[in-house]
């Protein structure tokens, strides 16, 4: 049960040196927690019924707010304060909420500018009708708070900006001139002792999972067996395995013992304290540095200007390192560090990935799949009959045009006859010319006229068969049923014609065969008797099937390649399939892996292109 404290019931006496503490405190302090912490006391005493207050500051690295001051103690009063806390951060003003038991729950934004930089949170006894006046009384008081934290701010900035000029003077002082890493890392191990008031700076670099010592400050040289530098590449190991910041004796807080290794070396050279920095190049350490002081411990601050550091100078380093190997042990390192990050700890998204990417070149390489060749395809009769002009002549009239379906002994077209009526009737008339005077000969018994009549009779007689017989030739008619392939005369009535002109191609209905261009690049893959199906631009839902019956071992080139023509029969066409239909058709070749099948186009021709320039 909360209970309310009657300011009346107190003495004044006990009041006025409660306060008087309070701003002592308040005076005398020197850390933002401590100036939280009096503040809170001095409003949460001064104000009237006040059960429980907190001031909440944010976090720079991950903007959440914590608790930097709590009155009078933390307790369940501090839970209850929540939800008025997040109210006051989303509405960014000063909020006045119901709590339970009749409470009020007061907060207040502490802000720099536009942002919220901390919240001041209380629990009162007050009714809502007398809260906002001592909402008041919290908003002139937060002006000490806002201006605090404002001075921290600036302070906190000012240092950043004086620790960036110095790790970046470090930095280049080390690096400076293009000198070999050997020497950068000495002249590095010197400016680091410099700035941070080291007695001795020792700089390793890994390899093969091991740190090798390659700069000591103040020692151009150095023997690698003594005690001393294997002490501090063991030091430099045990940091190197912790993957963080180790340091002897360990900072105020932790527990003793945990670092035996840099206790060991700070025991070997009589140093005050010792602290070893891992160099981290995203997840993978590449060396660590070790410094040694002695008398003064490290500080917080000194491990800031650390990550300060090691965030630019490591990848300069690993570069530089990287610069100095050659082709080949740049490329060892590298498989190295795909092995360590396949077969290691952690890195479970490279093992995933490799997994997966092995999965897929295994069902790549190992699950067959029907191969196809594809080819352009156009279907032609199986038998194709000509239709030419039987003398030299005219076009009378057409009947048919390509396209159209004939049957057997139907006019297609006919030619201009009216010249050889004449002709056969001149020839008639000759011919009973002749037969007029044989027969007068015979009744005068002339053996020669009649001899002369009887060759002229049956030179009339033969022109008149010769005639006759054009005459019924000028009739073009089909030889069988079947569609006209090719062949129009409506357009050319009246035209000349010479004997042996194709006028119509006339073929079969129900007797085909199929044409495929196969790419010269495909057709090593093509035989006899494979079988295959088509598809027809005209009715391309209806796929065929056909066989392969010849492949003619001659070329034709088109748009720049050369195509071999093969021949196929079709097992069950479509009754609206047509000659000159075209589509494509694919020959099925066998299996073949699905990899093989991506990319042997791309290896033929690289294996083209390599022969082409081999000597």
């Amino acid at each position: 049960m909360n209970t309310v404290v009657d300011s009346a019931s107190i003495d004044p006496g006990t009041l006025a040196r409660d306060a008087a503490a309070d701003w002592e405190a308040f005076a005398a302090s020197r850390t933002a927690e401590a100036r939280c912490r009096a503040w809170l006391a001095l409003v949460c005493g001064r104000l009237p019924a006040i059960r429980a207050g907190a001031i909440l500051i944010e976090n720079p690295a991950d903007h959440s707010y914590g608790p930097v001051a709590v009155w009078p103690k933390a307790g369940p009063e501090l839970g209850r304060l929540g939800a008025v806390v997040e109210s006051t951060l989303q509405m960014r003003q000063g909020v006045v909420k119901a709590g339970p038991d009749g409470a009020v729950h007061l907060g207040y934004p502490l802000r720099i500018d536009d942002r919220v930089v901390g919240v001041v949170a209380l629990e009162s006894s007050v009714s809502e009708r007398e809260a906002p006046a001592l909402l008041r009384e919290v908003h002139w008081g937060a002006a000490w708070l806002v201006d605090m934290l404002a001075s921290r701010e600036r302070i906190d900035a000012t240092q950043g900006r004086e620790r960036l000029g110095s790790v970046l003077e470090a930095v280049a002082a080390a690096l400076r001139h293009g000198q070999k890493l050997q020497q950068a890392m000495f002249e590095l191990a010197n400016a680091l002792r410099v700035h941070l008031s080291c007695a001795r700076v020792a700089i390793g670099l890994v390899e093969q999972a091991t740190v090798r010592l390659v700069a000591l400050s103040d020692a151009a040289s150095f023997d690698k067996h003594t005690s001393l530098v294997k002490s501090y590449q063991k030091a430099m190991d045990e940091a190197y395995d912790a993957h963080r910041i180790v340091q002897s004796p360990a900072p105020q807080g932790a527990e003793e013992g945990n670092a035996p290794l840099h206790d060991a070396l700070r025991a070997m050279s009589g140093a005050g304290a010792v602290l070893s920095y891992p160099l981290v190049v995203g997840a993978r350490c590449v060396g660590v540095i070790t410094l040694e002081r002695e008398n003064t411990r490290f500080t917080e601050q000194d491990r800031v200007w650390l990550d300060a550091f090691g965030a630019l100078a490591a990848p300069i380093v690993e570069q530089k390192r990287s610069a100095e190997r050659g082709v080949l042990r740049r490329l060892g390192d590298d498989l190295r560090s795909v092995f360590e990050k396949l077969f290691g700890p952690r890195h479970l998204t490279w093992k995933v990935a490799t997994a997966a990417v092995l999965c897929t070149v295994a069902l790549l390489v190992l699950v067959p799949i029907d191969y196809r060749v594809s080819a352009k395809t156009v279907v032609e009769g199986e038998v194709q009959r000509v239709v030419a002009a039987p003398f030299d002549g005219f076009i009378g009239a057409a009947h048919v045009r390509a396209g159209d379906t004939v049957k057997s002994d139907q006019l297609l077209a006919r030619l201009d006859d009216r010249d050889l009526r004449i002709e056969e009737a001149r020839w008639s008339s000759e011919r009973d010319q002749y037969e007029n005077r044989l027969r007068e000969a015979t009744a005068n018994h002339d053996l020669t006229a009649m001899e002369v009549v009887g060759a002229q009779l049956r030179q009339a007689s033969a022109q008149l068969r010769l005639v006759t017989e054009k005459i019924s030739r000028a009739q073009l008619t089909a030889a069988f049923d079947g569609v006209v392939v090719s062949g129009d005369l409506s357009q050319q009535i009246g035209a000349p014609v010479e004997a042996g002109k194709t006028l119509f191609e006339i073929a079969p209905l129900h007797s085909y065969r199929v044409i495929l261009q196969v790419d010269e690049r495909e057709i090593r893959h093509v035989q006899v008797g494979q079988s295959g199906r088509l598809v027809m631009t005209g009715i391309a839902g209806e796929p065929m099937p056909f066989q392969v019956a010849k492949v003619t071992p001659v070329a034709t080139a088109q748009d720049g390649r050369n195509f071999f023509r093969v021949e196929a029969d079709l097992a069950d066409a479509s009754p609206r399939l047509r000659p000159g239909m075209e589509g494509v058709g694919k020959i099925e070749v066998g299996s073949r892996s699905l990899w093989w099948s991506m990319t042997h186009g791309f290896s033929d021709w690289l294996t083209l292109w390599l022969w082409t320039w081999m000597p």
